[in-house]
C-alpha cells in the first residue's frame, strides 16, 4: 500500500505543518469491553473476542481506539466480587464503588484531556448496553446523560465537565442487533461529520 505524501495530510492539523507521521488525529474512548469481550460479566458477551463491527468501521474511516479500563474489574476484580445479594450496580453505587470510579474516570479524563492538548479529537465516549451497571449510557438530551447511566459513565462525564470538555456519550448497545445497528449508524455519521 502506497502512502500519500506528508503533505497531503496538511488539511489534518491546524498548524499547517505536515505531521512525522500518518495519524489522523481523532480517536474515540470506548469502554474496555468493545476490544475485549473476555471480561464482561458472566452471560454478557455478545461477541467471541472484540466487537468487530465497531472496530472496522474505526478503521475504515481512520479513528483511534482510547481503550478506558472496566470500571468492574478495577473496584470487583474478574470475580465480581461482592456481598451476597449486592447487585452489581449497588456494590459500584457504594462510597467504596463511587471512589474506584472517580479514580478511574480522573485518569481517563486526563488522557482525554492530553489528547486534545496536543491537537487531536476526541470525536465520542463510547459507552455499552442499557443494563451495563458501570458504563451504560441513557441520554437525558443529546449534550447530556440521564442519572440512570452507569456509576462509571456518570462520573467521568463530570470529569469531563470539570474539564471543560465537551464530547457526546453514545452506548453501543450491542445486546440486541437492531440498537447496535442503530449505533453505528449514529458513529458513522460522525466520523462523516468530522473528517
Amino acid at each position: 500500500m502506497k502512502l500519500p505524501k506528508f503533505s497531503a495530510w496538511r488539511h489534518l492539523f491546524g498548524r499547517g505543518e505536515a505531521p512525522a507521521d500518518c495519524r489522523s488525529a481523532r480517536l474515540v474512548a470506548v469502554i474496555h469491553c468493545i476490544l475485549d469481550q473476555n471480561v464482561r460479566d458472566a452471560g454478557a458477551a455478545v461477541f467471541p473476542a472484540s466487537n468487530w463491527a465497531l472496530l472496522e468501521l474505526c478503521r475504515k474511516h481512520g479513528v483511534g481506539l482510547l481503550q478506558m479500563p472496566c470500571p468492574e474489574l478495577r473496584c470487583l476484580g474478574m470475580a465480581r466480587s461482592r456481598p451476597t445479594g449486592c447487585s452489581l450496580r449497588e456494590a459500584l453505587d457504594s462510597p467504596q464503588g463511587r471512589a474506584s470510579c472517580r479514580q478511574t474516570a480522573q485518569e481517563v479524563a486526563e488522557v482525554i484531556a492530553a489528547h486534545i492538548a496536543a491537537g487531536h479529537r476526541v470525536l465520542a465516549v463510547l459507552g455499552g448496553n442499557m443494563q451495563s451497571p458501570g458504563c451504560a449510557v441513557h441520554q437525558q438530551s443529546s449534550a447530556e446523560i440521564a442519572m440512570r447511566s452507569g456509576i462509571f459513565i456518570q462520573v467521568l462525564a463530570q470529569a469531563l465537565r470539570e474539564r471543560g470538555l465537551e464530547i457526546p456519550f453514545r452506548g453501543m448497545r450491542d445486546a440486541d442487533p437492531q440498537l447496535m445497528a442503530e449505533d453505528l449508524r449514529w458513529l458513522s455519521e460522525l466520523f462523516a461529520r468530522q473528517p
